[in-house]
């Protein structure tokens, strides 16, 4: 469809000639009044006089005739324009069909009910116009309870149609949940926000309210509702199966770990003890890894209570320092603890943070093949509670950004290389994570790939 040039537009005649023509005529009356030929002695001495006062009259009516048809001219172009804009107007308010608007008088009759107020509200905009208020599709029983409030609020009884434009009256947004009753009875949840109209001098003449459905709305945040319950109810349905599973396989295998044991004090050649304590560390390796997903399961499924016991948090420190400072010698690496000189005992749940240090310990030492782990501990006081820091500081492996955006999440690690290479299920962090959660502390991760990793875990304690 190709576009055709508009033909160029044409001034109307009409108002020009009409324009020239009442011109025209004074100028040829004055003159006949004033044309030369006869001899001024001929004419009466009044004539002049009365010719001049003739002139002046025609030339006085024929601008005013101008200036009235000129102030014609502009009236009727803003009486059109004025049409064009309530015909748009009206056009954008029937197409608006998803909200209602509905506007009044000051005194609440409606002037104005748009068509999503009559799909709304099952009436007919000419059987409303003029002749009833917003009272009559609100439920007697809301208004009469909503100006109660109001009333105890403003301090003035509040009644009828002022329910509704009290506080927008006083230049005050009202935004509020109602509900109508439809022309055949249905009852219809709505979000009304009713506002003040006001002219250019700012005196009130009316109101406007804008209702919108909640009826669809209500029904999806039921369905989401129905939704997240459902899921939050099969996670802890799994938790509570891995729990179960996790506390069964656990007992056959301290049975499989304490026989293990005990072959090893036995008389066994070099080949047997080799392989008895292969299958003793591993059994103690799958030991671990159901500790955790037992522990795990217990906090997700809201099982997991801490104690609250007075400890020492130097003592606790240089305990799980002991035990990975032997493996961190044997692997070259040089471990560095860092305490203060002293620290007061505090209550908390010293098994669960000698659980979170060794867990970062033994990160620390399986990816780290040279270089240093340091152990540093920070206590900074903060009204009747300390602060305590524990940082696990090392030069291995370190992680990219894109691993620590998911780090804590359950049965995560690196990629599949490093599982392969360094082994391990991805609890370990997971856990800390959520048991630091349950204690109302925080851990953090600072890492640079090729390079190191420092975690740091902060908790608020009591004192003892």
């Amino acid at each position: 469809m190709t576009d055709q040039p508009e033909p160029p537009s044409q001034a109307p005649s009409g108002p020009l000639w009409i324009s020239l023509a009442a011109l025209s005529v004074p100028a040829l009356i004055s003159w006949l009044l004033l044309r030369p030929g006869a001899p001024p002695s001929q004419r009466p001495a009044w004539w002049m006089g009365f010719a001049l006062v003739a002139i002046l009259l025609l030339w006085a009516a024929a601008l005013a005739f101008l200036l009235v048809r000129r102030r014609m001219e502009i009236q009727s172009r803003l009486a059109e324009e004025r049409d064009s804009q309530q015909r748009l107007l009206k056009a954008v308010m029937d197409a608006a069909t998803e909200v209602a608007l509905i506007a009044t008088d000051a005194r609440g009759v409606i002037q104005l009910f748009n068509t999503g107020a009559e799909q709304m509200l099952g009436m007919k905009a000419q059987d409303v116009i003029h002749r009833l208020t917003p009272e009559a599709f609100h439920l007697p029983e809301e208004a009469e309870a909503r100006g109660r409030e109001l009333s105890d609020a403003l301090g003035v009884p509040i009644q009828g149609f002022a329910v509704y434009s009290a506080l927008p009256q006083r230049g005050l947004s009202e935004v509020r949940t109602w509900t109508y009753r439809r022309a055949d009875g249905q009852l219809l949840p709505v979000r009304l926000a009713v506002t003040a109209l006001r002219d250019r001098h700012g005196s009130l003449f009316g109101y406007l309210g804008v209702a919108q459905n909640m009826e669809s709305q209500q029904a999806r945040e039921s369905t989401l509702a129905a939704a997240a319950q459902e899921a939050h109810e099969a996670a802890r349905l799994k938790s509570v199966f891995l729990a179960t599973m996790s506390h069964e396989i656990r007992t056959p295998m301290n049975a499989i770990m304490a026989m293990s044991r005990y072959l090893m004090t036995t008389n066994l050649d070099e080949d047997q003890r080799e392989i008895t304590e292969i299958g003793w560390k591993a059994a103690r390796n799958l030991l671990d890894m159901l500790d955790r997903v037992l522990d795990l399961s217990k906090v997700e499924a809201g099982g997991m209570a801490l104690e609250s016991s007075a400890f020492s948090p130097i003592v606790l420190t240089k305990d799980c320092a002991s035990l990975w400072k032997a493996d961190a010698t044997g692997k070259g690496l040089a471990f560095i603890m860092a305490l203060p000189a002293e620290v007061p005992a505090v209550l908390g749940d010293p098994l669960r943070l000698r659980q979170i240090i060794n867990n970062l310990l033994g990160n620390a030492l399986k990816f780290t093949a040279q270089g240093s782990i340091t152990l540093r501990l920070r206590v900074e006081e903060e009204g009747p509670l300390l602060r305590l820091r524990w940082a696990v500081e090392d030069t291995g492996i370190g992680m990219s950004p894109a691993v620590l955006l998911r780090l804590f999440r359950p049965f995560t690690q690196a990629d599949a290389g490093i599982t392969r290479q360094y082994g391990g299920s991805g609890l370990g962090l997971a856990l800390t994570h959520e048991l630091l959660r349950l204690m109302g502390g925080s851990i953090q991760v600072e890492s640079t790939q090729d390079k190191g990793t420092t975690f740091t875990v902060d908790v608020r304690l009591s004192r003892a």
